[in-house]
């Protein structure tokens, strides 16, 4: 009697610590002073059928720096390689030589201590500061490359859009350096799924929006040396994109008639077109200093098309912050 009485005490104890679970929050919790550098390698690989269209790997460098706090927020400054410099470095190799004081960006930031939310702080001289460099690398190539400016002017296009508001900048830079600020305001639960939702820009339409589920949870969890491992995995709504692309066509087809069965390939043709994107980011975290340590960001986009057959791009970019 006594025997059973210790093994259902036993077996009831067991099953509570079982189903308990363990919550974390996170905080900044940095030094004045503090500097780190990242390291950033972006691998691209780009297949249209079995053939490999374009295969490259990139480098870029930044860094950080916590300049000053107050009773609520740290003060960031993050120098980040200018943009359009790397844009326009194809076009005339030695424009870095030449134009050295336009080579990396400072951004500032203002991050709640409590939430760890960014706040861009000198984004109109960030502005100013492109626009310059704009100017002074068209100036430069008209002269050294004249036959390029067209195209360049062409390339600046997209990097000029960022630049005109606070929101465009903030929205770009979140892509470039979000994992430095997405631990925080977060509860992780140990078991549980974080479900966040928002609408973002279609990666096939950068002028359209969609629904965005980012899906994140804690996958591996070290407590005794304050290391976690944060993944999340985004899920895009494309269906009515695609339905929309399906219409699209099937009215071309309608447009152009011909016999029964073109009207049926044309619709068989229709039928097989299918795109996809996923997108997932693993974020190493040492919350001894509240820095993430590693992060590796991988991008697929998939596409089947009648015509084009079946076309693949994988981005994986490894970011290294030391």
């Amino acid at each position: 009697m006594q025997k059973n009485i210790f093994t259902l005490l036993f077996l009831t104890v067991t099953c509570v610590a079982t189903a308990q679970k363990t919550s974390y929050t996170f905080q900044p919790k940095w030094t004045v002073g503090d500097k780190k550098t990242i390291s950033i390698v972006q691998h691209e690989k780009e297949t249209k059928g079995d053939a490999v269209v374009e295969d490259t790997t990139t480098y870029l460098n930044a860094a950080i720096s916590v300049l000053k706090e107050d009773n609520e927020a740290y003060y960031l400054k993050v120098v980040y390689e200018n943009i359009a410099m790397k844009s326009a470095i194809n076009f005339y190799e030695r424009l870095g030589d030449e134009l050295k004081e336009y080579a990396n960006l400072e951004l500032k930031y203002k991050v709640n201590k409590q939430t760890g939310k960014p706040d861009l702080q000198n984004w109109k001289e960030a502005q100013q500061f492109i626009n310059k460099s704009f100017e002074q690398i068209d100036s430069l190539i008209s002269n050294k490359v004249p036959d390029a400016a067209s195209f360049l002017s062409y390339g600046f296009a997209p990097i000029k859009e960022i630049f005109e508001s606070k929101e465009n900048i903030e929205a770009y830079m979140t892509d470039e350096i979000g994992y430095l600020f997405f631990p925080y305001n977060k509860k992780f639960t140990t078991g549980d799924t974080l479900t966040l939702t928002e609408r973002c820009a279609n990666p096939f339409s950068p002028t359209d929006t969609i629904d965005q589920t980012t899906l994140v949870y804690l996958s591996k969890i070290d407590d005794a040396k304050k290391m976690y491992s944060i993944q999340s995995n985004d899920i895009l709504d494309i269906s009515g994109f695609k339905e929309m692309i399906k219409a699209m066509m099937g009215k071309m087809a309608d447009a152009f008639g011909g016999s029964d069965s073109s009207k049926t390939k044309a619709a068989n043709d229709i039928d097989s077109f299918d795109i996809s994107y996923s997108n997932s980011t693993s974020i190493n975290f040492d919350n001894s200093t509240s820095w993430p340590i590693e992060i590796i960001k991988t991008n697929r986009v998939f596409a089947t098309d009648p015509k084009e057959g079946r076309n693949e791009k994988n981005i994986t970019t490894t970011i290294i912050i030391k």
